[in-house]
Order: structure tokens, then sequence, then C-alpha cells
């Protein structure tokens, strides 16, 4: 269903008295900055100041450590596992609960100032609590992921929040559109059937095939349509990305051997519309999937493990891109018969011969270590690489859509500069918002143009990953999930002041 701006306004206006039912916490979750300063991890910490907002200030609610001048205001909450977790076991509008393991997410504009998030959850076989628990429109009656979304207001208050994609596993990241929907992608390869000896992807626990790109119309009041974009293959998929100069969908592949894709739709093929006529429903119709390949280096490994010196910041490649034949192919992973384990069932997996990326790589296509977000920005793109380099601290890599050259922007030496970078957004003042996954304290971490890191946020509830990094259409806020507890912030300060 699509809302009217009419309807919308009535529906935002009823549910603002009761969409924070949740009264009790709003001392918890909005603060403003408090003076203290938390004490450098690192040698040399003091040094990244200069470059960002200055110092976290620890949360005296011990939720999200921010520079002086900063606040938040935490919406929608979950526990994994749990409904019954007093401080942070919600509800949506309809009184569902609050679905687990926020990830991806992006913004999009309303009426009267509203910002609409659609945010992903990353919640896999037998996971909870679910999206639409009352299985109304669900793609897999067994699978409980998908997305839910929020309507939030000029003043950062959540005054509506709703199930929008149903029956999809493992809906980790995914990208916006510039015809204003949300793509959610499966970071999974799930095929129904009982456990096998040969193919890693069989398991009884779903009755259709995942792995798919699904199309989320932001302007939707309810529950999509699950349709499943085919054409965008089958693989174990993490973000997207849409360059508005061309339409075509940028997607990352979240494995060790994973690849860069590019889908070029068929609408535009046939020259009848251009990028920006593109509506929802268009890239279902068809289209090109390809991978990259480097010019002049074939199976190009660019993970930096076996050799260090191999990429280098600022070297830059000639790309090109060669097209995969089997988009949905029938086993990604395979039971590695190498694997010592005696019974076959319990042995490791390995990319399987027609997995997409191995078509991909056998026909000279770079190989990226996890490549996780991934985002447009300034006539670029900008992607994570989670585990590369040769510290395995993680890379951010860019390629210049203009002159079609990549290039690695940041390749940490250790994990103490920057660990996991995993979701990521381009600032409206022009640097990289990069949301770490790594081992230890996890942090919201901004690059400059220039390379320079520095942090811009802490999650003191504990060393889980924040996801979903994304600012609202004005600028104003940034929005940024917590993946367990689930909890999406909105973060609002003087952008302005960032030190250059």
């Amino acid at each position: 269903m699509t809302l009217s701006r009419r309807r919308f306004l009535r529906t935002a206006a009823a549910a603002s008295a009761s969409a924070l039912s949740a009264a009790t916490l709003t001392a918890l979750f909005a603060r403003g900055a408090a003076s203290a300063s938390r004490p450098a991890r690192v040698a040399g910490l003091k040094s990244w100041q200069a470059y960002g907002y200055g110092p976290l200030i620890p949360d005296p609610a011990g939720m999200l450590d921010l520079p002086a001048g900063f606040e938040y205001r935490a919406l929608s909450t979950a526990r994994y596992g749990t409904t019954t977790d007093e401080r942070f076991s919600q509800n949506l509008s309809n009184g569902d609960w609050v679905p687990s393991l926020h990830d991806g997410m992006g913004a999009f504009l309303g009426p009267a100032g509203i910002t609409v998030l659609v945010r992903n959850h990353e919640i896999g076989p037998q996971g909870g609590p679910e999206v639409d628990p009352k299985r109304v429109r669900r793609y897999d009656p067994e699978a409980g992921g998908g997305t839910t979304t929020l309507w939030v207001d000029p003043d950062r208050h959540l005054v509506r929040s709703f199930a929008s994609l149903s029956g999809t596993l493992r809906n980790c990241a995914g990208g916006v559109t510039p015809w204003g929907s949300w793509l959610s992608c499966e970071e999974c390869t799930h095929l129904p059937g009982e456990v096998d000896p040969i193919n890693h992807d069989r398991t009884p626990t779903v009755t259709k095939r995942h792995g798919y790109v699904f199309e989320v119309d932001a302007r939707a009041e309810g529950l999509v349509e699950p349709k499943p974009i085919l054409a965008m293959g089958r693989f174990y998929h993490e973000a997207c990305a849409v360059d508005p100069h061309t339409g075509f969908v940028y997607m990352t592949e979240d494995r060790d051997d994973g690849c860069l894709y590019r889908y070029r739709p068929d609408v535009l093929a046939s020259g009848r519309i251009g990028p920006l006529e593109m509506k929802v429903g268009d890239l279902a119709k068809g289209g090109e999937l390809e991978a990259m390949v480097l010019v002049g280096r074939p199976q190009a490994k660019t993970q930096n493990w076996e050799n260090p010196t191999g990429f280098m910041p600022g070297a830059r490649f000639r790309v090109g891109w060669t097209p995969i034949a089997d988009r949905d192919p029938d086993m990604d992973m395979e039971r590695d018969p190498r694997d010592e384990e005696l019974d076959p069932l319990r042995r490791r997996g390995r990319a399987a011969r027609g997995a997409i990326r191995s078509q991909a790589f056998a026909s000279g296509a770079a190989q990226f270590a996890r490549v996780e977000g991934i985002a447009y920005g300034r006539r670029a793109l900008y992607w994570c690489a989670t585990n590369g380099g040769m510290a395995g601290a993680g890379q951010v890599w860019k390629l210049d859509l203009a002159r079609d050259e990549l290039s690695l922007v940041v390749e940490p030496d250790d994990t103490t500069r920057l660990d996991g970078p995993d979701n990521l957004v381009v600032a409206p003042y022009g640097d990289l918002v990069v949301c770490e996954d790594g081992t230890d304290d996890d942090y919201v971490m901004g690059i400059t143009p220039a390379g320079k890191l520095y942090r811009l946020a802490r999650n003191a509830t504990g060393p889980v990953e924040f996801a979903g990094a994304c600012f609202s259409p004005d600028g104003r806020t940034l929005f940024v999930n917590v993946q367990d507890p689930g909890i999406t912030f909105a973060v609002w300060g003087p952008w302005e002041t960032r030190r250059a």
C-alpha cells in the first residue's frame, strides 16, 4: 500500500500520543553530553582529536558516548531472544514486539518534515522476536527476518513503526534508491531440504530459496509484497548502492573471497526511460549482472593477506566488468571434501564451482575480503572490506565512477586505528561515517577526505557492532543502529564544527 500525504499526516498525528508509550525510558534514552572525558585507549589517540569533534564523553546511562555538544535519543528497541527485557523490549504501533537484531537502514523524506527510516533485521532461522509474527504477508512462512519502517518527526520523536517486509532471512544491509525505495539484502544462501552431505546450503528450517534482494517502497504504510529480484543474483548479499547518473546498482558480497557486482536494469537499456524516471518494481523486470575486474590484473586478490604490498593506498587501478551467466545457482556453498571431519554433514563449507563468485573469479573478477557496507557520494562508490589488510583490521575502498578507477582509501596497520569497518555513509559535510564491527569496543568512526580517522561515537552497551548509519534528508540527524540490544539512535549536534 502507498500512503497519501493526507493519510500520512492523519496517521502520524493519531500515533504521536501513543507511539512513545514507554515514557519512563525518556530520561534514559535522551541526554545532553556530560563534561568528563573518557581515557584514551591507545597511545597517540589525542592526535586524532585534531580531525574530529574532540574526546568522547562517557554516557551516564551507559548507552552511547558522544563528543561534547552532541545529544541522542534511542528509538524502537529490542533484545534478541526475549520479549521480557524491561529496558529494551518495546512494541511497534500495532502492539507486536519490535523485531531484534537491527542492522542496515535507509532514510527518506516524508511529508511535513517526517524522516522515514526503513530498517533491516538480521534474524536467522528460528530467531526472534521476529518480523510479522502473525505471518500476514511472508515470503517464507518459516522465516522471521525482514524490515520495519519508522516515522520520526522533526523533533526526533518516533510517531509510528510497523513491519514492511516479512518472511526473509538475515536482512543485513541494503541501500536506498533515488526513486524512494530500500533494497533489503539477504546475507544467506539457505535452500529448503534436509541437511545434505554435499550441498552446504540445504536446511530443513526454510521453505523457500534465500539469498536475494527485495525492494521495499519507503512510502508503504504496511507490508509490501515480498518478491525476490532474481536477476540480481542469489548469493551472500550484504549491501547495495545506486549511481543516480546511470541507475546501475552496485552490490557487495560478505565472503572472504567475495566480489563486487554491478546490475544494469533492462528498463534503462531500452532507452525508453532515464535513470531519474525509474520507479519501484523496475529492477524486477530484469537486467544484466556483472562482476568487477581489474584491467591487466585478472583474478586480483585485494585482501593483502598473501601479498601485503599488493595494493597500497593511493594507487589507482582501471576496472572493467565481466558478465555472470547463472544468477540463481542451486549451490553457493559445498561441503569441502578435503575436510578430515569423518561426518560429512559437519564438514566446513567452501565456494561451490557454480557459485556466482566462483563464476566471476573464473572470468577474471577481483576478490575482496568480506565486502560489507557500500555508499554513493561525490560521483564515487565507497565500500568496506571488513577483515582485509595485512593486520586484518579492514579496508575502505573507492571506485571513481567517472574514471572507472579503483583505489584503496584506508588500510589501518592495527585494530586500534580502525577495527572491522562495516556499514558506512557519506556525510553531508563530506566525511565518511563508518560503523565498526570489531573485536573490542565498537565505534562510529569518521574518515576525512584526506584519510584522517576520528571517533564519533562509542557503543557503551557493550562490544556489539554498529550498523545502518544514515543521515536525515536535512542532514541534521545521524541515525545509527546497535545490533543487540537492538537500538536505533538519533544523534544530533554541531556537525559544522568538525576540525579539518
